[in-house]
């Protein structure tokens, strides 16, 4: 992967994470070590992304990411559940 192209999805990485910050949604985030993230942005910097964890084992722990640690972040959707 290019540098370009690495600078082209941090720039929609922090497009949308400043969207979620200022609609309030929750977040679902997954980073380059694998790991999950069930989330709240708590502010953004130029480097990092600042969360807080609203579900799972991490669940109120707060967190910083680096954006170019960042595989996805999407709006958070409950799962629908299959009867």
């Amino acid at each position: 992967m290019d540098i370009n192209t690495v600078t082209e999805k941090i720039e929609r990485f922090k497009f949308k994470a400043e969207l979620f910050l200022r609609k309030n949604l929750k977040v679902f985030l997954k980073d380059i070590y694998d790991n999950y993230h069930f989330c709240e942005i708590i502010s953004l910097d130029k480097d990092w992304v600042i969360i807080k964890h609203f579900k799972g084992k991490r669940e109120g722990e707060k967190v910083r990411i680096l954006w170019a640690d960042i595989l996805i972040i999407d709006e958070y959707r409950e799962a629908k559940k299959f009867r």
